[in-house]
């Protein structure tokens, strides 16, 4: 019989092994999920809903967000209304929250929650009789018809992303 020296243990050499082979292989199915569930865990995108309207007395559209995450300025480089000139085949955009240049890139109107609306209306249409055609929060350059279309854009960076110009909701006016 071999004299054994205290506080060595026999199985140490073969634990060690073991003990580095289990680190490997959670490290590989961590690393393994976030590839596969990358989507899902880091989306690129807002996951915002926004409700579009037309008033065709006051020829208003109103935009509201109406649930999701709210569009923060941590992300996002604009939020903007695009309208499309159907029959003019023009199209005009109102911004409704952007950041400003210079070195920290901050805006103002952030965050964009539930709740929150921007309403923009055509030159064409005085609604409250003030004799000013400019009563929403925003105006385009043409009256609105039937087969116009609008379309909510979304331009930013999520999670240290690159910069993505996404429509979050569309719809055509009449």
């Amino acid at each position: 019989m071999t004299p054994r020296r205290a506080g060595t243990d026999e199985r140490a050499g073969l634990q060690r092994p073991v003990i580095w082979l289990v680190v490997l292989v959670v490290a590989a199915a961590a690393a393994g999920s976030v590839v596969y569930f990358a989507d899902d865990v880091r989306r690129d995108v807002p996951d915002s809903e926004f409700v579009l309207d037309f008033d065709s007395e006051t020829a208003t559209v109103t935009v509201e967000h109406a649930g999701g995450q709210a569009i923060t300025d941590r992300t996002t480089k604009n939020l903007t209304l695009v309208f499309d000139d159907a029959s003019a085949g023009t199209t005009s955009r109102v911004m409704w929250v952007s950041d400003v240049g210079g070195p920290i890139e901050r805006g103002s109107g952030y965050p964009v929650e539930t709740g929150d609306s921007l309403s923009v209306d055509d030159p064409t249409v005085d609604s409250n009789g003030d004799e000013n055609v400019l009563d929403a929060d925003g105006s385009v350059g043409f009256a609105f018809d039937s087969g116009d279309r609008v379309r909510v854009v979304w331009t930013g960076s999520r999670f240290g992303g690159s910069v993505r110009t996404v429509t979050l909701a569309n719809a055509t006016i009449g």
